[in-house]
């Protein structure tokens, strides 16, 4: 008798330790699976911070603005701007963008003196301002004609491919007595061009590009950059 009780009791001790292996191994599943379910949502949360669905409405962003020095090729690598007394151009940007530095090619030989790109995009979602010279023509200056869009490709193979294959309007506007020339290139890549020329004959053109998708998504968002872009009037090109 004593022996089947304590057969029994044996019995009963390794099913309670059973039973309690299985209730812990289902409590650390279900907690593994609750941080899996936490992880996909902040991922979720992250990629709907990137893919543009909170600028699709201009109003709800911080912007701030951004005015830009045009100082020579050589002084590439820096991001900060100027002042806005020393400003030879300016925009609006929103917080969700970054400014990127340009390279040594980028300034010299494309003319970018600032750039941007939305948060989370990898790059796709950017904006640029270039500013462009008359090469081997001193004191020559461009004009708002198709030819400066043409200058303007010709710093970015991506537009080239884009006008090729796809469709360019224009529109001109003048905003406070400075006349803007405005080009939308319709492709797969699109594009929104605003052009100007300062009092030296300079080139400034300010340049928005995402693939279709997420340009029709941020519209609004890009439609306010280009709106918001301005140049000033200069002592000379560098001064």
């Amino acid at each position: 008798t004593a022996t089947a009780t304590a057969t029994a009791t044996a019995t009963a001790t390794r099913a309670s330790t059973r039973a309690l292996r299985r209730g812990a191994l289902r409590r650390a599943r279900a907690a593994t699976t609750a941080r899996r379910f936490d992880a996909s949502r902040r991922a979720a949360s992250t990629s709907n911070d990137g893919d543009g669905s909170d600028d699709a409405d201009a109003s709800d962003l911080t912007w701030g603005t951004f005015y830009g020095a045009a100082n020579p090729p050589a002084t590439y690598g820096t991001t900060g701007g100027t002042t806005k007394s020393l400003a030879k151009y300016s925009y609006d940007v929103p917080s969700s963008w970054v400014e990127e530095a340009t390279t040594k090619v980028e300034k010299g030989s494309g003319g970018q003196d600032s750039r941007w790109v939305k948060r989370g995009s990898r790059g796709e979602e950017k904006a640029y301002l270039l500013t462009l010279n008359r090469a081997g023509q001193d004191g020559a200056a461009f004009e708002l004609t198709d030819a400066s869009l043409q200058a303007v490709a010709g710093a970015l193979s991506e537009m080239q491919d884009s006008i090729a294959s796809g469709r360019v309007t224009s529109r001109r506007d003048t905003e406070d007595g400075r006349e803007y020339a405005l080009f939308d290139v319709d492709a797969d890549r699109k594009y929104t061009v605003k052009i100007s020329i300062d009092n030296t004959g300079r080139l400034f053109a300010f340049v928005v590009t995402a693939p279709a998708s997420q340009f029709n998504r941020d519209k609004k968002v890009l439609d306010r950059m280009v709106d918001s872009f301005r140049i000033y009037t200069s002592a000379s090109q560098f001064v």
